[in-house]
């Protein structure tokens, strides 16, 4: 099974893209899971520090090549989607 997830994703930068998007998505569920419970000077920090870790990763894969660019575009999209929800539930508070 795992040979032919790494065949459907060896165009988008391979195993790296694949572990990137499962990791993606179970921070996200972890977000949203948690977050009701995390102060809002937390939720400002998250927004932060994904922020650079979104800029820095995308940075380092748009160097490897244009293989990587569906990884890097991913953790892009995953810095916005993780501030998006930080600062939706700040204004809720």
């Amino acid at each position: 099974m795992l040979e032919s997830l790494n065949t459907l994703v060896a165009p988008y930068g391979g195993m790296l893209f694949l572990w990137l998007t499962v990791l993606a998505i179970a921070s996200l569920a972890a977000l949203r899971h948690f977050q009701p419970r995390m102060a809002t000077a937390q939720l400002r920090r998250l927004m932060r520090i994904a922020g650079l870790m979104a800029l820095v990763i995308s940075w380092f894969a748009m160097q490897q090549g244009e293989r990587y660019l569906a990884t890097a575009l991913l953790v892009l999209l995953w810095g916005i989607l993780v501030g998006i929800s930080c600062a939706r539930e700040i204004r809720r508070r």
